[in-house]
């Protein structure tokens, strides 16, 4: 357990982020304006004109503190108090935060708004001595926006992305975090699902008519979707169809778990109109594999990959973990050899996250992954290697080690979903469990968020509230 201590100011929540970003997951107790405790704490202080933090570690204590500007705002005391105490947390324990007191999912968006704002040399210069961003990182923000300029000129007022979830898995992987439920679990939910899910998709639509919206790209994502059977995913295509889908430009299934794909279910997705799939190893290491559990071998994701060639898919996604349990650096190099060698137009390589929600998370004792910085830079050079461009990246929280997902693409090969839903520039109207719809202002920019029910129960035994919260969609572009 970490006790951080706060006194004097509003930031316990960001410099909380920040503290954690140093540490292992472990439990945070959180006082404020409390006395402090005798042992160990990391105090963060506003007070006489000055910010101040302080590490006491046994009978080891380190301290710094600088003068407050006058009349600084809220904005600057929360970055100066940052600054501060990534610096001290940096001496005390010998880490070095790549993106400096950047915490949040986008790193790469706010980096990229400061270099407009202030021009590439001051921009450059203030991501490096004021918010401690390394000098690789700024150029892989600058890289990722440099790949992401095409696609994002392309985007058209009135466009809008729709995301459907299917929250079921064959059975849940131990470092997963997502609201996913595996069929052995779930199967008896899986119809009246189905059913709603068609139900929701259609009254979607009829909202997006309303608007005068225009559809853009589709992700039918999870879970794993593919658990559906071909006729139940079938129902689900042809709900999406009731969106004029002439001007769709990009359609993405998760097809994830290869011992969840068939040629008729391939089939079925093709016959659909979705040129893009994922078909994720995570791994190519059986021994891996059957450590996190999942009952497919990396034979198994070969094959899948070839069917999904031989019916004609020219799009492929292929996901990987640095990090997962029993895995090495030289098994994670192997495995990203092998995926290399399978051809995915798509490779997006994630830095293991180790979240509350998750199995892996309860069993941190007997688990300290290590290494995954040195398999994440192989990865960077590797892929690009072999021609691949970054162009995309997202940051989870409790990322162990503290390293980023980079989604990598074959040049024009790009996910048009991936950039938009990461950069927030198009509207997403989500369906199906878990759903969080996002509502961008087409003039302003400004952001507001539609939620569905959290669990497949939930979204069953309420689904009147689902359909009702759409008005919240209309309300939004009306006023």
């Amino acid at each position: 357990m970490i006790r951080t201590l706060v006194f004097n100011h509003p930031f316990q929540y960001e410099l909380e982020r920040i503290i954690r970003s140093f540490f292992p997951p472990v439990r945070f107790d959180l006082l404020t304006n409390s006395p402090y405790p005798e042992d160990n704490y990391i105090a963060t202080e506003i007070g006489s004109g000055k910010i101040s933090c302080t590490v006491k570690d046994g009978e080891r204590v380190l301290t710094d503190a600088q003068p407050l500007p006058e009349n600084a705002g809220k904005n600057l005391q929360e970055q100066l108090l940052s600054v501060l105490t990534c610096k001290l947390l940096e001496k005390y324990t010998g880490v070095r935060l790549d993106w400096g007191i950047l915490t949040g999912i986008r790193p790469v968006k706010l980096a990229q708004q400061y270099l407009e704002k202030l021009g590439e040399k001051d921009g450059e210069r203030f991501l490096r001595e004021e918010l401690l961003i390394t000098d690789e990182k700024i150029r892989l923000a600058k890289q990722i926006a440099a790949v992401q300029k095409k696609p994002l000129e392309s985007l058209k007022k009135n466009y809008f992305s729709l995301y459907v979830s299917v929250p079921f898995c064959p059975a849940r992987c131990s470092y997963c975090s997502f609201v996913s439920h595996s069929v052995k679990s779930a199967a008896k939910l899986i119809p009246d699902y189905v059913d709603k899910l068609c139900r929701e998709i259609i009254y979607t639509a009829e909202v997006a008519k309303e608007l005068d919206f225009t559809l853009d790209t589709v992700y039918i994502g999870g879970g794993t979707p593919t658990v559906l059977t071909a006729e139940q995913l079938c129902r689900v295509f042809k709900a999406v169809e009731s969106f004029d889908m002439s001007s769709v430009r990009e359609y993405t299934v998760e097809a994830g778990r290869p011992d969840t794909i068939n040629e008729e279910k391939l089939l079925a997705i093709k016959a659909a109109g979705a040129g893009r799939i994922s078909i994720n190893p995570q791994t190519m290491n059986d021994s891996v594999l059957a450590a996190v559990g999942r009952n497919h071998t990396a034979a198994d994701i070969e094959q899948a990959l070839a069917l999904a060639r031989k019916i004609g898919f020219d799009s492929i996604n292929a996901d990987l973990i640095a990090g997962l349990p029993t895995d090495t650096y030289e098994g994670f190099c192997q495995s990203l050899e092998r995926v290399i060698g399978l051809n995915p137009e798509n490779i997006t390589v994630h830095n293991l996250s180790l979240k509350r929600s998750a199995k892996l998370y309860h069993e941190e004792e007997r688990y300290v992954p290590s290494g995954i910085g040195k398999m994440i830079a192989y990865s960077r050079e590797r892929l690009a290697q072999a021609g691949y461009l970054p162009y995309y990246l997202y940051r989870q929280k409790n990322s162990v080690e503290n390293h980023e997902n980079i989604g990598w693409a074959k040049k024009g090969k790009e996910s048009l979903y991936n950039i938009y839903i990461m950069e927030e520039c198009q509207p997403i109207l989500a369906a199906g469990c878990s759903g969080s719809t996002k509502l961008i202002d087409f003039d302003t920019g400004a952001i507001a968020r539609v939620y569905n029910f959290k669990y497949p129960y939930e979204y069953l035994e309420r689904f009147d509230q689902v359909l009702a919260r759409k008005k919240e969609i209309t309300d939004f572009y009306k006023k």
